[in-house]
């Protein structure tokens, strides 16, 4: 009972990122691809990508690596590979634990039964776009926390040979600062500065939508690890470029 609380919880808190914005279960499982694509692309990606290299490159084994003709420097780029595929799984999975038909009755039932519709029509409002445009870099970041974060977890459990990225359980404190959360944080203080009617419409529905999220998700399809299940078998895709288990 106490470890499905606990990847229930997890999942929530997964949940929380792969549903950032206020849209329906269809839509977050269609953009995740995208996202994680856009996330990767980005600085704090490209240097979370960088920091999986070098602990590839430190825990690969040398004479597996010779064998299969891999050179040190094709580790990252194989590592990315292997890290979006799973990271896509885990966001996807995680989006699909919501039930799309109750999620629409909750949404409808607290919010009103236009809710949804005036959701949409709020995202083509100038001042939302402005929100939405300043918040991305920061949802794209917290994306990518949680992919690494989990994908550490079960690196860690399944004792596999690997250093640690997510910067937060490192201290690396110079890849923290690669993040944009802080940053955007403080645009957002300014950004609230100044009032807007229709954003904070929109925020308001954003909380609902979030609430109707969690209440729809489909808690019996929750793994027994939560987002840590999503990860099982990527030790096959990394002894295919010589990462193995801890002696």
């Amino acid at each position: 009972m106490k470890l499905c609380k606990l990847a229930i919880a997890a999942t929530l808190s997964a949940c929380a990122t792969t549903f950032a914005h206020a849209q329906s279960p269809e839509q977050t499982l269609a953009e995740q691809p995208g996202l994680i694509r856009d996330a990767f692309a980005s600085d704090y990606g490209k240097a979370m990508v960088a920091e999986l290299g070098k602990s590839l490159r430190t825990s690969a084994d040398p004479a597996c690596l010779k064998s299969k003709a891999i050179a040190p420097d094709q580790l990252e780029a194989r590592g990315r590979d292997i890290v979006v595929k799973w990271g896509t799984r885990m966001m996807e999975g995680i989006a699909s634990i919501v039930d799309p038909k109750l999620y629409a009755e909750k949404f409808a039932s607290t919010a009103g039964p236009d809710a949804a519709t005036e959701l949409e029509r709020l995202k083509q409002d100038a001042a939302v776009k402005r929100y939405l445009t300043l918040t991305q870099p920061m949802r794209l970041a917290k994306i990518l926390d949680s992919i690494f974060e989990q994908f550490d977890r079960y690196v860690l459990i399944s004792k596999i040979r690997l250093a640690a990225v997510f910067p937060l359980a490192t201290g690396n404190e110079n890849l923290l600062r690669k993040s944009p959360i802080e940053a955007t944080e403080k645009k957002l203080d300014k950004l609230f500065a100044t009032k807007s009617a229709t954003r904070d419409r929109y925020l308001a529905l954003s909380e609902q939508a979030s609430a109707a999220t969690k209440a729809a998700m489909k808690k019996d399809k929750v793994p027994p690890l939560g987002p840590l299940a999503f990860f099982k078998g990527v030790e096959a895709d990394l002894s295919e470029i010589c990462i193995g288990a801890r002696q």
